[in-house]
């Protein structure tokens, strides 16, 4: 398992997804048909799963881990680009529940494949490298979804020719655990 490339995230609750899905379709089919979430572990800090675990190790290390750190509140605060690329991106306020989560990852010996780019929790909106500049000036200055959200559930996904498919998921309810003063 995991030959293919195979991400953590946390799935964005149905509200908020669904805003996110409407605001992807317009600049992105492709991105607009991934699930709604915010990338932990795959294209950002550490890469994706790397070949060679045995699975169920490693879902279990992520069930603890989830129910260590999940759940926990957090909003968009900005539209941002990856510099260099046409990568565009919804960016979390208070990243530290999301640094948390993944050095948690590194410490239970998961293993992951390399990735040369810092570690940002992100909402890719859109990686469609065609947008003409008007395009761009549109999404740049689309209003974020700035409501605040519960996120509860840690979801592995693998993607195989441009499709995710949900491998396994780890929901846990409640309130928040950085409950914030709005």
């Amino acid at each position: 398992m995991f030959s293919v490339p195979t991400y953590i995230v946390l799935d964005l609750p149905a509200a908020i997804g669904a805003e996110v899905v409407s605001f992807r379709a317009r600049f992105d089919a492709y991105t607009a048909a991934l699930p709604p979430e915010i990338t932990v572990a795959g294209s950002s800090g550490i890469g994706t799963l790397a070949e060679g675990q045995d699975p169920e190790c490693v879902f279990k290390a992520l069930e603890r881990i989830a129910q260590a750190h999940l759940p926990f509140a957090s909003s968009f605060v900005s539209i941002e680009r990856f510099p260099g690329t046409h990568i565009f991106w919804l960016k979390p306020r208070e990243r530290k529940p999301f640094d948390d989560l993944q050095a948690s990852l590194l410490e239970v010996g998961i293993l992951f494949l390399g990735n040369p780019f810092p570690f940002n929790p992100h909402c890719t909106i859109s990686s469609n490298d065609l947008l003409t500049a008007a395009q761009i000036n549109d999404l740049l200055n689309t209003t974020v979804p700035r409501q605040e959200f519960l996120l509860s559930r840690l979801c592995v996904y693998h993607l195989i020719d441009g499709r995710a498919s949900l491998l396994r998921e780890f929901s846990f309810l409640g309130g928040p655990r950085n409950a914030s003063p709005f």
